[in-house]
């Protein structure tokens, strides 16, 4: 959300960023009660955050916007999933920086701090500021201070993020921050089904769902003005039901494992090569879309890297490993004629 849409990589993963676009460790304003614990380590779970600069104020308004919000999107994706995330208590944190050193950094450069849009530090300070993006978590964040900055990726194992600002918080609760971004700077981005939908399409990217680019029919990954009746493609739910975020395996033990960093485009008859590890002689990698699924074996494997050719008629969907009966996880590829 933002003055444009953007679509941009870290390495060759997709990025949904509007806007370009912290830090410390998780806190909460005196008085405040405690929210819930996530669970164990090793459980796939999403985390929201409400997240607020330490010189500006905490807004109860937005605290009780966001949950009902993750409730309603939970709501949202059962609907058209068949099953949904999992969700902890949302986790309100008072960030130890002030605005400006989130915005542009300790020393901020003049351009920045006369931009009040500028945000060029704003993604690494709310890392900071949740305690870090964890393995096997996704952090859901409502980022007062965000302006019009959405993004979101997965990564690493199973590392995902997705976040938003004010441009969410202020038409979800209908109270405005003055010293923040708020929609006097927007136009369209506040208005109809675009805030809540932000939250959902973003949530989509830490999945590993991708924009559905030259693909015929609607989707909320395509364009999220239209929610809450903004459908997902075919492919998009079969991507969800395979994910441990929707109660799916996530990689039988001993396994290989594909990089969620690979290409997340391919081209029929292209040869793609794929970087992972714990690759062996025999292994093969699957190719499914929304029709069928087909599995070839791989070209010059070594344990980290291989190289695969994309057959011919396949749409999007998602690439995995098996060895033997057993497979390795499920990372989305958008494939084209």
């Amino acid at each position: 959300m933002g003055q444009q849409g953007v679509a941009r990589r870290i390495g060759q993963v997709t990025l949904a960023v509007i806007v370009a676009g912290l830090a410390g460790w998780p806190g909460r304003p005196a008085g405040q009660p405690a929210s819930g614990a996530p669970g164990g380590e090793g459980e796939f779970l999403v985390q929201p955050y409400y997240v607020y600069p330490r010189d500006q104020p905490y807004h109860p308004e937005y605290e009780r916007a966001a949950r009902a919000l993750v409730r309603e999107v939970r709501q949202w994706y059962l609907a058209r999933v068949g099953k949904t995330f999992r969700a902890a208590p949302l986790r309100v944190v008072r960030a130890p920086e002030e605005y400006l050193v989130m915005r542009c950094g300790p020393e901020p450069e003049p351009a920045c701090r006369g931009d009040r849009q500028a945000l060029p530090r704003w993604l690494e300070a709310i890392e900071r500021a949740v305690g870090g993006f964890r393995p096997r978590r996704i952090a859901w964040v409502f980022a007062q201070g965000g302006g019009g900055w959405a993004g979101a990726n997965l990564y690493g194992d199973f590392t995902g993020f997705g976040l938003f600002g004010d441009w969410v918080l202020e038409p979800i609760s209908g109270v405005a921050e003055p010293a923040a971004i708020p929609c006097a700077y927007a136009t369209w981005q506040c208005k109809g089904g675009v805030p809540r939908g932000t939250t959902a399409h973003e949530l989509g990217h830490a999945f590993g769902l991708h924009h559905p680019d030259k693909y015929p029919g609607k989707s909320i990954m395509g364009w999220h003005g239209d929610y809450p009746n903004a459908p997902l493609m075919r492919h998009e739910r079969l991507i969800l039901r395979e994910s441990p975020y929707f109660g799916a395996a996530p990689a039988d033990p001993d396994t290989p494992w594909l990089d969620f960093e690979n290409a997340d485009v391919a081209q029929s008859g292209e040869t793609l090569t794929l970087t992972g590890r714990g690759f062996r002689r025999g292994d093969v990698i699957e190719i499914r879309d929304a029709d069928r699924s087909v599995r070839v074996a791989p070209e010059d494997l070594t344990a980290t890297r291989l190289r695969i050719r994309i057959p011919d008629g396949l749409g999007p969907g998602f690439l995995r490993p098996w060895r033997g009966r057993r497979h390795g996880n499920v990372v989305p590829v958008n494939l084209y004629p």
